[in-house]
């Protein structure tokens, strides 16, 4: 059998929400057996040293690296990417790369050629969703390829965390994240039996249009390691853009193919999801049963009137068998069974 290993590397911070997927994946490998060849994971802010560090790391892992091991990379990697692949080639190794983001998906590159030609010097690919695989495979990619689902979020539950019962007379709808244009048009909705409570940067109170009959609620921003503490909602909603009625934009686009860490982040706050029909996701929310789509946000009222307490109480469960597997790691370790 061969030797299974991975690179730990450096972030900028423990408790940085963009690093947590990948710290996250660094802890599953190791407790499925992988051995981390380079560095220990550290935490440095300053980006010339952090660069450093990792690209020592990098270095020393290829270094140690045995011949026939398989080594799991995740990417994006920054610069050292195509460094890891070169130096795992070198060393007649297998390579399964963990993705995390593409970046031609994202507008980064323009056209995929450039993307594609590295990623397929991988020998297995770990995808987010059926979709993205799909893509994958349109560009001819020659890897082995198996999704991950939904992305895992380690986290034990505090049982000091704030948790009120639903009041079906005004239900909490949470948005999580940068606050795009979009958060500023909800108040152009129709009045019905729910608000919008808010968590995260760039939230502008000028910018409110219905100041004095808003359905917007800021609750403020607060640490990475902290936020699932202190969100208490009813419903998490994932939707990016600019407008109510369809996700545009790069962001809002890019939600066709990728696995929102925001909502495994709704999930460990014990809440259903509201999602964008056309998100990859979105089929994966209706057959776990763990909340609902809408090709608008002009739909909620009407969504929201049609279920009974007891259908929503019966999503709450299903969101804890989901979130079970999602704070431990389940995902991604099975996905590693099957490919390796």
């Amino acid at each position: 059998m061969s030797r299974k290993v991975y690179i730990a590397r450096n972030y900028r911070s423990k408790f940085d929400a963009a690093g947590k997927a990948k710290m996250d994946c660094e802890t599953i490998l190791q407790n499925n057996g992988w051995k981390n060849i380079g560095f220990k994971q550290t935490w440095i802010a300053n980006s010339i040293l952090g660069t450093l560090i990792s690209a020592l790391g990098v270095s020393w892992a290829l270094l140690r690296l045995k011949s026939g091991s398989t080594v799991c990379l995740q990417y994006p990697f920054n610069k050292f990417y195509g460094y890891c692949l070169w130096g795992a080639k070198l060393k007649n190794s297998k390579v399964l790369t963990l993705v995390h983001d593409v970046r031609s998906l994202k507008g980064k590159y323009g056209h995929s050629e450039k993307e594609i030609t590295m990623l397929n010097k991988s020998d297995q690919l770990i995808v987010h969703n059926d979709k993205m695989r799909a893509w994958f495979e349109e560009q001819n990619i020659q890897a082995e390829i198996t999704n991950i689902e939904v992305f895992d979020y380690l986290h034990t539950d505090n049982p000091n965390a704030k948790r009120t019962p639903t009041d079906y007379d005004q239900i909490r709808i949470v948005f999580a994240g940068n606050m795009g244009p979009f958060v500023y048009e909800l108040d152009a909705l129709e009045r019905g039996n729910f608000k919008f409570d808010l968590y995260g940067v760039g939230y502008d109170e000028k910018k409110v249009k219905n100041i004095n009959n808003t359905m917007l609620d800021y609750k403020g921003c607060f640490p990475s390691d902290q936020v699932i503490d202190h969100i208490d909602g009813d419903f998490g909603l994932v939707w990016y853009g600019n407008t109510l009625d369809t996700c545009d934009g790069v962001t809002g686009q890019y939600l066709k193919y990728n696995n929102p860490h925001k909502l495994s982040l709704y999930l460990l706050c014990d809440m259903p999801i509201i999602i964008w029909d056309k998100a990859a996701m979105a089929d994966f929310v209706e057959e776990q049963g763990i909340g609902f789509k809408v090709s608008s946000l002009r739909d909620i009222k009407t969504r929201l009137a049609e279920l009974t307490p007891e259908q929503i109480d019966q999503m709450k469960q299903n969101v804890q068998r989901v979130k079970t597997d999602v704070q431990s790691g389940q995902y991604l370790s099975r996905a590693l069974e099957r490919l390796v």
